[in-house]
Formats: C-alpha cells, sequence, structure tokens
C-alpha cells in the first residue's frame, strides 16, 4: 500500500507531507492574520501555547475586535443584556491590550461595578493602540443614590481615533484635559445613564458633538449634565450629517438641537420636561426631514395636546410610533395631529399606556372638535396600523372603529389586546372590530391577546 500511496503522490506532482508540519504557519500572514482575527480574544492569546513559533504570533495581528462579557451578574436594567458572551471581563488585564498590535478595530467590555477601576487601564492601552469602536457597559448600581458610580477618566480622551463611542450604566464621565480638540472622526456617539458631574460640562458635550463632521448617528439617553445644584447648562446640538437621532430626557438637561438637520432619517424623541415650552416645537421643526419617527410622551402630559402647534409638514415622513392615553381626549387628538402634519404616513404604531387609577374615568370624545379639525385625506396613505396593549373601553373601541372606517387603502390593522386570557371581554371586543364598517374591504384585520409580539414599523 505504500508503494501505491507513494507513486500516487508523484502523479499529483507532490511530496508527502512531513510529520509535524504546521499548516497554519505555512500560509501567507494576510491569510493568517485573517483567521487569527476571527477567534474571541483569549483563545487568540492561548495560541502561544501551541508552539514556540506561535509564541508570539497573535501580537502581530492588527485590527482585533475584542469583546467581553460581565461574567455570572446579574444586570438590573434589561437594557443592559444585548450584549455578546465571551469571556469574564476579571479574567482579563490591561497588559494583554499593551502587546496588541495597532490599530485594534473595537473593544467592547460589559464590566460588573466590582471591576470597574479596570476601565482606566484599558483605556489608556487603547488610545495607544488607536482603537477604532469603543463600547463600555457598566452594571447599573443599586441604588443609585447610595452607590458610588463607576469613573471614565481622561484617558478616553487620548483615543483621537474613534469612530464609535459608547457608554452606558450610569458613569462618570469626567472633564477632559486642556486642549482637547474633540472626536474628528466619529460617526457614531451614544451616550446612556451617562453623567457629567462637573461645571462646563454642557460645553464639552457640544464640543464632542460639533468636532464630529461626520457624526451620523447621536443617541443621548438621559444623560445628566452638569452640577445638580446649579443652573441647567445649554449643550447646543449641531450635527447636519445626522442620518439617526435619539433624544431621551426624563429631567430637562439643557440638550438642544440647534442647527437644520437636513439628512436626518430616524429620530426617537422624549422631551417632556420641554412641554409647553418653544424648545418643545423647535425640536420638531430642526427634526422635520425625518422618514421615519418614535415619540415617546408621558401619560401624565394629557392636558392638551403636546402636537398641535406643529403646523408645518413633514414632507419625508412614512411611519411613526407613538405613545398615546385612549382615556384621554387630547391625547387621542395628537394622534391626528401627526397624521395632519405627516400627510404621506404610510405605518402607524400606537402604544396605548393607561394608568390603572384612570381606567374607568375616560374623557368624552368631542365630535365638535373631531369634525372641525380631521378631514378625511387625513388618512388617505395609511397602510398598516398595529394598536399595542389597548382595552376593551369605549374610548379604545371608538378610536380603532373610527380609524377602520376611514383608512380607504388600509392593508393591514394588528391589534394586540392589553389581557392574553381568552375572557369574554377578549371575545366581544374582536366581534365588535370584526363588525364594524371598513373603509377597505381588502384589509386584513388581526387580533390577538396581548402575550403575541406586536410588528415592528
Amino acid at each position: 500500500m505504500g508503494g501505491v500511496g507513494s507513486s500516487t503522490s508523484q502523479r499529483q506532482g507532490k511530496e508527502a507531507p512531513m510529520a509535524g508540519q504546521d499548516y497554519l504557519m505555512s500560509l501567507p500572514p494576510e491569510m493568517l492574520d485573517d483567521i487569527l482575527r476571527r477567534l474571541p480574544f483569549e483563545e487568540l492569546v492561548g495560541t502561544c501555547c501551541l508552539s514556540p513559533a506561535w509564541h508570539r504570533r497573535w501580537e502581530s495581528v492588527p485590527g482585533l475586535d475584542i469583546w467581553f462579557s460581565r461574567g455570572s451578574s446579574t444586570a438590573r436594567d434589561p437594557r443592559l443584556l444585548r450584549w455578546p458572551c465571551a469571556a469574564p471581563v476579571h479574567r482579563f488585564t490591561a497588559r494583554s491590550l499593551w502587546r496588541c498590535a495597532a490599530p485594534i478595530r473595537s473593544f467592547t467590555a460589559h464590566v460588573q461595578r466590582c471591576h470597574s477601576h479596570r476601565a482606566a487601564r484599558w483605556l489608556l492601552a487603547l488610545a495607544h493602540k488607536r482603537v477604532k469602536m469603543l463600547k463600555l457597559k457598566f452594571d447599573m448600581p443599586w441604588p443609585v443614590h447610595l452607590a458610588r458610580p463607576p469613573v471614565v477618566g481622561p484617558a478616553l480622551y487620548s483615543c483621537s481615533a474613534l469612530t464609535h463611542l459608547q457608554l452606558c450604566g450610569y458613569c462618570h464621565l469626567l472633564r477632559a484635559p486642556q486642549g482637547f480638540a474633540g472626536f474628528p472622526n466619529l460617526f457614531t456617539l451614544c451616550l446612556e445613564y451617562v453623567v457629567l458631574p462637573f461645571h462646563g460640562a454642557a460645553a464639552q458635550l457640544q464640543l464632542i458633538i460639533s468636532s464630529a463632521p461626520r457624526l451620523t448617528r447621536l443617541l443621548l439617553d438621559d444623560v445628566m449634565i452638569g452640577d445638580e445644584e446649579a443652573d441647567i447648562e445649554t449643550c447646543a446640538i449641531q450635527a447636519p450629517n445626522l442620518r439617526f437621532l435619539k433624544l431621551i430626557m426624563t429631567l430637562d438637561n439643557g440638550c438642544r438641537i440647534a442647527g437644520e438637520l437636513p439628512l436626518l432619517k430616524v429620530a426617537q424623541i422624549s422631551i417632556d420636561p420641554l412641554f409647553g415650552t418653544p424648545n418643545f416645537i423647535n425640536t420638531f421643526r430642526r427634526i422635520s426631514s425625518v422618514k421615519k419617527l418614535y415619540l415617546l410622551t408621558d401619560s401624565d402630559q394629557t392636558m392638551e395636546n403636546p402636537l398641535e402647534r406643529i403646523l408645518w409638514t413633514f414632507q419625508n415622513l412614512r411611519a411613526v410610533q407613538l405613545t398615546a392615553n385612549f382615556g384621554k381626549f387630547p391625547s387621542i387628538m395628537s394622534i391626528f395631529s401627526s397624521l395632519r402634519f405627516g400627510p404621506h404616513i404610510e405605518k402607524l404604531k400606537i402604544q396605548v399606556i393607561r394608568p390603572e387609577v384612570e381606567t374607568g374615568n375616560d374623557d368624552a370624545i368631542d365630535q365638535d372638535i373631531l369634525d372641525a379639525v380631521i378631514y378625511d385625506d387625513m388618512f388617505a396613505n395609511l397602510k398598516h396600523v398595529s394598536v399595542d396593549r389597548p382595552k376593551y373601553l369605549p374610548n379604545d373601541m371608538w378610536f380603532m372603529k373610527f380609524l377602520l372606517s376611514k383608512a380607504g387603502l388600509l392593508e393591514y390593522f394588528f391589534v394586540s389586546f392589553n389581557h392574553g386570557e381568552e375572557t369574554k371581554a377578549y371575545v366581544e371586543g374582536c366581534k365588535e372590530l370584526a363588525m364594524c364598517e371598513k373603509a377597505s374591504p381588502e384589509a386584513m384585520l388581526i387580533l390577538r391577546p396581548r402575550d403575541k409580539p406586536t410588528p415592528n414599523l
């Protein structure tokens, strides 16, 4: 059999491989780098044990994507769970980063509070390695007002090559050193529950945004700016190339859209602290180019229609997602206001919010007001409608039947009722909607209890 194998090898013009030959090391360096950078970082470093030739091979692989999980602890905020599984952070030291080749493409870590002190050491090494994408999520301290928050120190401001920066988890972002000129290569800036606890913080955040001419994604979610005892500082948001904006504020943090955003496509807005002020209206004026709008409002803000004073047209708007309290007539009117300033809206999703204390105390539907402000063309382009968590109360049922009777091009109407049980009320509610007048004979009516997911816009 050995002769047969030898002759076969000769016929193919190849020599039989030597025992113990390292096939990977024989690959072109660029191809081997591409293979190695696909390994989880812990496994990549582990290749140093394969043989003497591999001892430092991993240190020459550029463009690494490094990520670490938070270990076995449980985050209290579900928004902190959307992270890949990898080696726990406590098994990783900054010395490994210093040995990596530059540039490091991305560094992602979900950090337990007991390991948050490591972040400063990582950032020193990452700045030296010209990291491009940085994502740090810290476990939310609990209770927040008693726990010492993790600190992101000055080393962050030396990461001048950053194209993507994401910080989340009630961390304190300290003052930038003198001479800091921003992150000129930044495309994405995401700050969630971040605190800038010093005087002049608004000006620093404004500098970070304005010094990034290519910034296309900006997410500011409950960012706390400045000293709690001082007056509100204003951060003027100027980012003319922005495509995506998320602006959420539970308390007024001074963030204001100061310039036009002509390229904006998607906006998610929740600015209840500005309700009733010129800044509320100015925010919507600046985002009037959007194609998709997610508007979240507190159910307590129902004494007036918050969108009533928007008198201009959102020409590009095709999809809207709103929160509404069907127990309050002004809140219902805010839905019609969105259809008025968005005459080309095709997709409408409504998330119903109804405090239990208000159930049974619904405002009466004012037909005179409806006749004065509602016209049939307002519903002319509606094709897809979703209503999430309505109840079987008169106002909820009236609104859904009203919309079905007006939307002549409707393709589907999806309702996810608040109560998941197959109760008598659920059955009666489904019958009432199925039997009501429909402007579009082709409309597909999909009725489900709440345990079924609603479609995304």
